[in-house]
């Protein structure tokens, strides 16, 4: 069975308002932190790309197991903290940084 890729879209201007200052990146990490892996997830890797949607936004992918539960988790939590998601993919864009992947049963640097 091939694994999935995710991806979807936020929000910088409401990503700012509700955290000022903090990069997508750093954003990102902080959100992870929250979310306890799940049994399943080991392996699932969350990477950023391009934005389809341009400058303005971030898009962000989750590739590997239980990808698609993930990126599900992700998007309750961003838009639960006031970030707008923009849009969602099947599919991701061109990954330009890895931001951590399930290891052990937490979240470390891929």
């Amino acid at each position: 069975m091939s694994e999935s890729t995710y991806s979807f879209v936020f929000d910088h201007p409401s990503a700012d308002a509700a955290f000022h200052g903090i990069a997508p990146r750093e954003l990102t990490l902080s959100i992870l932190a929250t979310l306890a892996p799940e049994e399943g997830w080991e392996g699932c890797l969350v990477c950023q790309g391009p934005s389809p949607l341009g400058d303005e936004s971030t898009c962000l992918a989750t590739s590997g197991p239980a990808a698609g539960d993930v990126q599900l988790r992700m998007i309750e939590a961003f838009e639960s903290l006031s970030v707008r998601v923009l849009q969602v993919y099947e599919g991701g864009p061109d990954v330009v940084s890895s931001i951590a992947i399930v290891r052990n049963g937490t979240w470390a640097p891929p």
